[in-house]
């Protein structure tokens, strides 16, 4: 497969869309055979799970921040923290397309995406700063007219994305004036609105949307916090809102990340303290109903959850896929390892 590399040419260079070509096999891979996309910094691998087929597709010039991936599209986002001037932005594969093309987005570090049709949502990892705190930036973007619908400023650090259908939730952190919200837009029509009217100090960061529609919040794992490791359910008929009456799990501990499906909840466990950093049940499943949660031993330390309509997968630190069914009880059913891969970092199921 050729690659260009892709060269900035200093402060006030104008990006034009380069394009990375697409061998025929790579094209079958992400349009028949594959079913998912998992990537490390900077190589992207089409993976067929059932045939256990893997086929590197994409090298990028700056790290990779999110992978999105559907039936008409392939997202995959990119930013470098450490060089503002290094192109920002994504690359865009449509289906039967010979190539990923590049778009900058200059006015945003995009650190989430969520595609649905052609609408896609992003959402930057830089914060700006106005007088009542900082803020981050989101917005809505046409990816077969290439152009921006709408774009907006959110109050705090935008910390988890995750989409059904038209419809996206994404939960922000605290800032000086405004507290944690889990926010929903609509992509069809652009509406937005926080969904806690009267929110408090709760530092949530991770969110999940179950099979059935309940949404599940998520305060991750911090160091000698009361807050650690907790999980809520949204409770959408509780007016004014509070946190604690809808709590479900204190997943004790090393909670890091989550998935739901069928009433399930797949948690990654990763110590960020760095004082365990080799957990022999790397993997939890907590069931939404009884609260029960069982531990689940996996050679390898997760760092990325998706799913399947009837599926959990997870993405090992060393490259290395996990596939468990929600009723999964001492390990995950099966395994599968990509030589090629030697780092894991995003994961996207194909919807």
């Amino acid at each position: 497969m050729a690659l260009l590399l892709l060269l900035g040419l200093g402060a006030g260079c104008s990006w034009t869309h380069k394009a990375t070509p697409v061998d025929p096999e790579a094209t079958q891979s992400i349009d028949v055979t594959g079913d998912l996309l998992v990537a490390s910094d900077y190589q992207v691998f089409s993976i067929g799970s059932k045939s256990k087929h893997a086929k590197e597709v994409l090298q990028t010039v700056q790290p990779i921040s999110s992978i999105s991936y559907t039936t008409d599209h392939a997202v995959i986002t990119v930013f470098n923290p450490s060089d503002p001037k290094a192109f920002r932005g994504f690359y865009l594969r449509d289906r039967n397309g010979d190539s990923y093309v590049q778009y900058a987005t200059p006015q945003m570090a995009p650190k989430f995406s969520y595609v649905q049709g052609d609408l896609m949502f992003l959402a930057s990892a830089e914060k700006t700063m106005q007088k009542d705190g900082e803020y981050s930036k989101a917005g809505i973007y046409q990816l077969k007219e290439h152009k921006w619908v709408k774009e907006w400023q959110v109050p705090g650090g935008i910390e988890d994305v995750i989409g059904s259908g038209k419809d996206v939730y994404f939960v922000t952190s605290n800032n000086t004036s405004t507290s944690s919200n889990i926010y929903k837009v609509d992509l069809l029509t652009g509406e937005w609105g926080p969904m806690i009217q009267a929110a408090r100090r709760y530092p949530l960061d991770q969110t999940a949307l179950d099979t059935n529609g309940d949404l599940y919040l998520m305060i991750s794992q911090r160091n000698k916090s009361e807050w650690s490791n907790k999980i809520y359910r949204w409770n959408p008929q509780q007016v004014p809102y509070e946190l604690a009456n809808n709590f479900v799990s204190n997943t004790r501990p090393f909670s890091y990340t989550m998935k739901a499906l069928q009433g399930k909840l797949l948690i990654a466990r990763y110590d960020r303290s760095g004082n365990n950093p080799d957990l022999d049940k790397p993997l939890s499943l907590l069931d939404l109903k009884s609260r029960k949660q069982v531990h689940l031993a996996w050679e390898h330390q997760p760092v990325a959850l998706d799913r399947t309509a009837d599926e959990f997968v997870a993405l090992g630190e060393d490259g290395a896929l996990a596939f468990l069914t929600p009723n999964a009880t001492e390990k995950p059913e099966r395994e599968l390892i990509i030589p090629e891969l030697a780092s894991g970092r995003w994961i996207s199921v194909k919807k």
